[in-house]
């Protein structure tokens, strides 16, 4: 009888591994680069291995990647991530602490958010306090239970599968690595686990509640290791509590392609062309001793060496000693390589560029600004859909299927990056002469692209200005409010 494998991964999960891995190594940095060797840097044909480790360890390192990465990620989060005023208070308490370890909403959903973009997808499992066996969802909030989320790796979900159920995609099918550590004494030992969630096929159609199995990784008396089943029991849901975070390209099942893919690889291949030009540019940066006319070359050259030429032949030709120095321009061809493909990335990455001679003019600055707004926003836009949908079940839990709040994410990116100019022209829509505009409004605009502080509050700005006019009197300060 074949032996149960709650760990091997779906095809979906396979394909999309290495990439992870690679992802994973780049934002890393260098010594993860290095600590791979020729997966990410090829030996040369006849290298030896001791100057492979040498040009490895002194292979160059420019984090485009990581830069364009964190700086994409961290535009919707430049306010605050909250709940919308209609949330009742104890969402709003929940959201203050949503993973139960002290972090709240917008830290949370930056650390999700950050996974799925590196990736292309991330979950959000739902999960509440443990309680005792057969309790209801009263029962477990008279204890005290609590929901609660926990952001889920791309790499630890082993397997999903779904189907159409009651007109949606519902998940019917998931495997997730567990595998932790645990202290026995002064020691650790890692425990192998797996989490089997399943809704069972029903005979006369659709699928059952979820159930759940908890498998690990023993030692039998023959030590020899199996999977055994160490807990077991149903989940208070009817659906099985995990969301995904899809912020790149959906293709067959459950295979998602990443935003920055391609940026990825050019990660990569950059650091192979600085490889290179650090090679090129060791091996053509001194000059070669060249000596005619001697059995044997001296053994040492400085400032008191005699060099004596006997004569070749006998028709008075001498030996010579010159000093031969490359010319260089394979490194300078490099470099030039490199520089140009530094600028596409940054361009691949979306990446308002400086403008600089002969690189992209203001306009095509602007349509790449253009791009990475519209990029992110829907990234944003998708992060606010999982989220609404992991409140849905965080609601289903506590038995307000009606009552799930709307999550406020801030996608207004493109109104930061405008110039002074644009807020000019604002400015002047809202003269005294013109009065295109409201002053409230010119703040609202102000506030909007970060001029002014979020808590800015007109009126009482005003009053310190009126303060300020008159001296402080009270007197004045009325009749002036009045003018």
């Amino acid at each position: 009888m074949a032996q149960i494998d709650p760990s091997k991964p779906s095809g979906d999960y396979e394909a999309q591994k290495s990439f992870w891995d690679m992802a994973d190594d780049i934002m890393a940095g260098l010594d993860a680069m290095r600590d791979r060797g020729e997966v990410y840097l090829p030996r040369f044909d006849s290298e030896s291995q001791k100057d492979y480790q040498a040009r490895l360890q002194e292979s160059p390192w420019t984090p485009i990647y990581a830069d364009s990465f964190r700086n994409l990620v961290s535009k919707p989060f430049a306010k605050e991530l909250t709940l919308e005023e209609d949330a009742g208070p104890d969402y709003a308490e929940l959201a203050e602490n949503i993973d139960a370890k002290g972090n709240n909403l917008h830290v949370f959903s930056r650390e999700a958010f950050k996974a799925a973009v590196n990736a292309g997808i991330a979950w959000i499992w739902v999960g509440h306090t443990e309680v005792p066996e057969g309790a209801t969802r009263a029962d477990a909030r008279a204890a005290g239970a609590r929901p609660f989320w926990r952001m889920i790796a791309p790499r630890n979900v082993l397997a999903v599968y779904s189907d159409i159920i009651e007109g949606a995609e519902a998940l019917t099918h998931v495997r997730l690595d567990e595998t932790h550590t645990v202290r026995e004494g002064f020691k650790e030992r890692t425990v192998k686990q797996v989490r089997v969630i399943e809704r069972a096929e029903l005979e006369g159609g659709g699928y059952g509640p979820p159930v759940y199995q908890v498998y690990q990784k023993v030692k039998g008396r023959n030590l020899k290791e199996s999977w055994e089943v160490v807990a077991e029991g149903a989940i208070s849901l009817p659906v099985i509590p995990l969301v995904p975070i899809i912020v790149g390209e959906r293709q067959a099942r459950w295979k998602v392609r990443p935003p920055l893919k391609d940026l990825a690889y050019m990660q990569v291949r950059l650091y192979q062309m600085e490889s290179n030009h650090a090679v090129v540019q060791t091996n053509t940066a001194f000059p070669v001793n060249v000596i005619q006319g001697v059995d044997e070359a001296p053994q040492t050259l400085g400032p008191r060496t005699v060099l004596s030429f006997p004569p070749i032949n006998d028709n008075g030709a001498y030996g010579d000693f010159r000093r031969e120095e490359p010319s260089g321009t394979a490194a300078a061809s490099l470099r030039e390589d490199i520089a140009a493909h530094k600028r596409e990335m940054r361009e691949a990455g979306m990446q308002p560029l400086v403008p600089q001679t002969g690189n992209l003019t203001a306009t095509a600055t602007a349509v790449s600004e253009a791009k990475a707004h519209s990029a992110v926003q829907a990234w944003a836009l998708a992060l606010k859909d999982a989220l609404e949908n992991a409140w849905k079940l965080t609601a289903l839990w506590m038995d307000r299927p009606a009552d799930e709040p709307t999550v406020s994410v801030h996608t207004d990116f493109q109104a930061a990056g405008q110039g002074v100019e644009e807020f000019r022209a604002i400015l002047d829509m809202a003269a005294p002469d013109r009065q295109l505009i409201s002053n409230e409004q010119a703040v609202m605009e102000a506030k909007r692209r970060g001029l002014l502080s979020p808590d800015y509050d007109l009126d009482e700005d005003r009053e310190r200005i009126l303060l300020e006019a008159t001296g402080g009197d009270d007197a004045d300060l009325e009749e002036a409010g009045a003018l």
